[in-house]
Formats: structure tokens, sequence, C-alpha cells
């Protein structure tokens, strides 16, 4: 057989060129030499679901092929019978080829005018796209109906076994628990363990050695200095953060301890005779 893509289209076409009356009976017998390259028969023309057994298998287009507007043919492939229709519509002729033992349809459209350009002559001249398409008929008619996988539904229920999870090449590890390093490393081990855990303390309130988000007064880092201010009968020492604003509810026992007393207080009463001279 020729390497060439297009043998024995030219052949096809004189059997029919005298049968051609418009561009979309071209793309039919376009079709129809397609289907034969790819080992279908013609058994005639109609749309009967039944396979008789002594249907006449032939190459060539049956006789009267196109003398309706839609085209209806029946093929046969590996014993398996196919119905074509061709159905025209505002200038598009779309394709359907079903499989009448499961009712599997495929489908092209194609746009008439766009396709074909002349209704005779050289194939570039008749149809300038006619690679395309053999490729839309070849991929989206032909195959999609004659390669059907086997076990599709099978495999949409079977459940994975554990050997072809650890052959999965795109399964994501499992993450390790804390503190456990796995035996292998991938990108989910833990850092080593001499690297500072940055952060860990604004965590955990109450991290050690502290530096979480509860002030604790009676941690190390309190103001020894300064613990707070302690009343006698009422709040404890360390009761009042170092820098809090506090108004006591009792006057204070007196200056800290080694301390020297500090600036007068805002809420203390002027001494005797004292005059700002604000009201002058």
């Amino acid at each position: 057989m020729s390497n060439d893509p297009m043998f024995g289209w030219d052949l096809t076409f004189r059997t029919v060129e005298k049968d051609i009356k418009r561009k979309s009976d071209v793309l039919v017998a376009f079709i129809h030499w397609n289907l034969m390259k790819r080992g279908f028969r013609s058994i005639g023309v109609g749309d009967e679901r039944t396979l008789s057994g002594d249907e006449t298998r032939s190459e060539l287009l049956p006789t009267g092929w196109n003398d309706n507007e839609n085209y209806t043919l029946r093929y046969v492939l590996d014993n398996k019978l196919f119905i074509l229709h061709g159905l025209s519509t505002n200038g598009n002729l779309i394709i359907n080829l079903m499989k009448s033992e499961d009712l599997a349809v495929s489908n092209i459209a194609l746009k008439v005018e766009e396709a074909v350009k002349d209704l005779s002559g050289p194939i570039e001249n008749m149809i300038p796209t006619h690679k395309d398409i053999m490729f839309s008929i070849k991929r989206d008619l032909v195959d999609s109906v004659t390669e059907r996988a086997v076990n599709t539904s099978e495999t949409q229920t079977s459940r994975p076994t554990s050997s072809s999870l650890a052959d999965d090449p795109l399964r994501v590890p499992a993450r390790p628990l804390p503190s456990v390093n796995p035996d292998t490393s991938d990108l989910w081990e833990l850092p080593p363990a001499h690297l500072p855990s940055i952060g860990r303390s604004d965590l955990d309130p109450f991290a050690p050695p502290g530096g979480g988000m509860i002030f604790n007064p009676f941690g190390p880092r309190r103001d020894i200095e300064n613990p707070g201010l302690g009343i006698p009968g009422g709040l404890p020492r360390g009761a009042v953060p170092p820098g809090a604003r506090f108004d006591p509810f009792a006057p204070p026992a007196g200056p800290p301890v080694g301390r020297r007393p500090g600036a007068p207080d805002a809420d203390h009463l002027p001494p005797p005779g004292f005059n700002d001279n604000m009201f002058m």
C-alpha cells in the first residue's frame, strides 16, 4: 500500500463525481472514504439497527446515498453495525456516527461553505483544509466510538491497593508526627533540633522561659525594684503591672524604702497659700 495519506481518494471521488449535487455531498464522500481507510464497509442506506447477516459489503457509496437533503448510511466494522447521520442546518453539516451495539455516539460539525470551495478538481482545490478535517474525523468521529476503554466502570469503582499507592509517583508522602523523624528525608521533615524555635513563645501563653502572651508578675522577668503598688489591707504587691495607669483608692503608705520621693502627683491638693495666678 502506498504511504500517501490521500491514496485512494481520487478513485473514490471518480465513482461518485457524477452524483455530486451540492457541497455537502463532497464532504460526505470525503468522510465515507476516511471510513473505508479504517476498515469500515458500506451496507446501504437507512437507519435499521439490526444486521441480517446477508448484507453486501462494499467500499462504494450505495445507490441513492444523496437523494435526500440529509444523509443516513449504514456501515459495518468487525461485524458491528454503525449508522452515520448527516444533518444540514444553517450552513453547517453535522455528522453523527452511532454504534448500534451500545448506542455510543460521536459527532463532528463542519461549515460547508468554508470547508468546500469547488465541486470538482484536486483535493487541494475542493477541500483546502482536508488535512485538518481528516484529523477531526479520525479523533472525534471514529476513534471515540471504536476505541472505548473496556474497564472504565471497573477503574472508577475499584479501590487502589497498598502496592499501587506505594508505586504512585504523584502521591504526596504522609507528614510525620511531631518529634518523629522519618526514615528518609523529604519535604515534610522537621528542622534539626539545634535550630531555635523562633516564635514558639508567642503561640504558647505559658511557654518557658517566658515571653508568652500573658504577663506573669511573679515570673523571673518581673521588675524586682518596683513590683507594683501595694496597699495595706487592699491589693497585694504585684497586682498592678509596672507602668499601668492606676488611681489608688487610699493614700500610699509612704515612699518606697531606699528610694527618693518623686515629684508631687497631679491629683495632690495644693499646699497652703499656693496660688498659680491662673485667674488674674
